[in-house]
C-alpha cells in the first residue's frame, strides 16, 4: 500500500485529540493579524532610526515628536516578536534580525511606491522620478539638470531630496531612488554613473571668533590639533575612511573627528559656528546654506579636491526607467561639455 505524508509537518495529527491542530490553527492566525497589523509608517519610522541610529534624528527627519516614534518600533517589534534594536542610554545598534528586516523593508516600500507611480502614469498623471542631491550642489547647477530633464521628458516630474552621498547609494541601491547626484570617482558596485560637473575644491570653514581666522589660508600643520566635524556616521551610511583618506592623501590630519548633529549642512555649521570643531566642505557650501553669517572660510595650501560629481543609477533599472536613463545619460553629457 502506497504510504501517504503528510505535507505540513508541523501540525502533525493525533486520533482522539484536536488540541494540536487548534493549538497550531490559533498560531496561525495570531501570526496572520500580526502581519497585516504592520502599518507602512512603522516601516518609514523604523528605517529611519535604521540610517540614523539616534531616535531624536530619526524624529526630526520624520517630523515627528520622539515618544510615538519610540512607542510605534516597540509595537512594531511586538508584532513581528523579534528584538530590532539594542538600545542603550548612549548607543542605538541594529541586531541581526534588524539589519535583515532594514533591508526587505526598504525593498517592499520601494515595490509600493513604484506600484502608486504605475497607476498614475497609466491614468496619464506622469511618473514621479526620485532624485537624490547632494546638498551643497549649487542650485543653479541643480536648476540646469532639472530644466534640460523637463525638456526632453516632460512626462517624469522630478521630486528632489537632499541627502549625503552615501545615504543616495544605499537608496539607489534598494531601489527607493531612481536616480542621484553626488560625488564619486566610480567606486560604488551595482551603480552606473555619468559624470555631471567638474570636480570642487575644498575650504576650511571656522567660527569668527576661532584663532586660524587670522590666517588667510591654512595648511596640515594648522588643522592637526584641530577637531574635523563630519557628517553622522549612520546618515552617511557608508564610513568615514574614505572621506578621512581624501584629505590625508593631501596631508590633512586632526586630534578628533565629531559627528555633527544631523545629516543637514547647517547641522555642520551650527557645530562649528559653536567652536565644536572646524569643517572641510566645498566652497559652494557657503551659498547654499547661508553661511556667511555663521562661519568664515580660508583657502587650503596645499589644496584638496572633491571627486566630481556624477548622476547615477542602478546598473539593472526596471524597464520603465530605461528611456528616462538614456535621457538622463544625454543631458549629463550636454551639460558636462567637450
Amino acid at each position: 500500500m502506497q504510504q501517504v505524508r503528510c505535507c505540513q509537518p508541523c501540525t502533525r495529527r493525533r486520533v482522539g485529540s484536536g488540541v494540536g491542530r487548534a493549538s497550531a490553527e490559533r498560531r496561525h492566525d495570531e501570526q496572520a493579524r500580526a502581519g497585516l497589523a504592520i502599518e507602512f509608517r512603522h516601516l518609514r519610522y523604523f528605517l529611519a532610526v535604521s540610517e540614523e541610529l539616534h531616535f531624536g534624528r530619526a524624529a526630526r527627519k520624520l517630523h515627528i515628536s520622539q515618544p510615538p516614534l519610540s512607542q510605534a518600533i516597540r509595537k512594531l517589534e511586538a508584532e513581528l516578536g523579534v528584538q530590532l534594536l539594542e538600545r542603550t542610554s548612549r548607543v542605538v545598534k541594529l541586531t541581526e534580525a534588524g539589519r535583515v528586516f532594514a533591508e526587505e523593508a526598504r525593498k517592499v516600500l520601494a515595490d509600493v511606491e513604484l506600484a502608486v507611480h504605475a497607476a498614475q502614469r497609466a491614468m496619464g498623471a506622469g511618473y514621479t522620478l526620485r532624485v537624490g542631491c547632494v546638498p551643497h550642489l549649487p542650485i543653479d547647477g541643480l536648476l540646469a539638470f532639472l530644466e534640460a530633464l523637463h525638456e526632453r521628458s516632460p512626462s517624469d516630474r522630478p521630486q528632489v531630496t537632499h541627502m549625503t552621498s552615501g545615504e543616495q547609494v544605499a537608496r539607489l541601491r534598494s531601489g527607493e531612488l531612481d536616480v542621484g547626484i553626488f560625488n564619486d570617482e566610480g567606486e560604488e558596485e551595482g551603480l552606473e554613473e555619468e559624470p555631471l560637473f567638474p570636480a570642487e575644491r575644498l575650504v576650511a570653514f571656522l567660527a569668527p571668533d576661532h584663532p586660524l581666522t587670522e590666517h588667510a589660508v591654512l595648511g596640515p600643520a594648522d588643522l592637526a590639533q584641530e577637531t574635523l566635524v563630519v557628517f553622522p556616521q549612520a546618515a552617511s551610511v557608508a564610513p568615514h575612511d574614505r572621506w578621512l583618506a581624501l584629505l590625508e592623501r593631501a596631508g590633512y590630519r586632526f586630534a578628533g573627528v565629531r559627528d555633527a548633529g544631523g545629516p543637514d549642512p547647517r547641522d555642520l555649521l551650527l557645530a562649528v559656528a559653536g567652536r565644536l570643531g572646524v569643517m572641510l566642505a566645498p566652497a559652494s557650501l557657503a551659498a547654499v546654506s547661508d553661511a556667511g553669517a555663521l562661519v568664515v572660510r580660508r583657502e587650503l595650501d596645499p589644496q584638496v579636491t572633491l571627486a566630481n560629481t556624477v548622476v547615477a543609477w542602478r546598473a539593472d533599472p526596471p524597464e520603465r526607467l530605461r528611456e528616462t536613463l538614456a535621457v538622463v545619460r544625454d543631458i549629463a553629457r550636454e551639460l558636462r561639455g567637450p
